[in-house]
């Protein structure tokens, strides 16, 4: 099978490759953490789009995984809860 050619234009190309360079400078400044195991009651609340009330309610239903550091409440965040 014969490769098709195409006529692009050479700024075109350039143009491509300067903002894969770019993307690439971009990610090689990227530096990753793993998200926490255990997160505050309100963190919670906002990642899976609740109120406080709704999680404190599955909290005290023993829906959800939850235990007290220094006076704060935490809620184990991949419990893999609807929304």
């Amino acid at each position: 099978m014969q490769p098709t050619l195409i006529a692009v234009d050479p700024a075109a190309i350039e143009n491509l490759t300067a903002e894969i360079k770019r993307l690439h400078q971009r990610l090689d400044a990227v530096e990753m953490t793993p998200r926490p195991d255990w997160v505050t009651v309100k963190e919670y609340a906002a990642h899976i789009g609740r109120s406080l009330r709704t999680v404190t309610r599955r909290i005290d239903a023993g829906e959800l995984e939850a235990r007290n550091e220094c006076g704060v409440r935490m809620v184990r965040l991949n419990q893999g809860a609807s929304r």
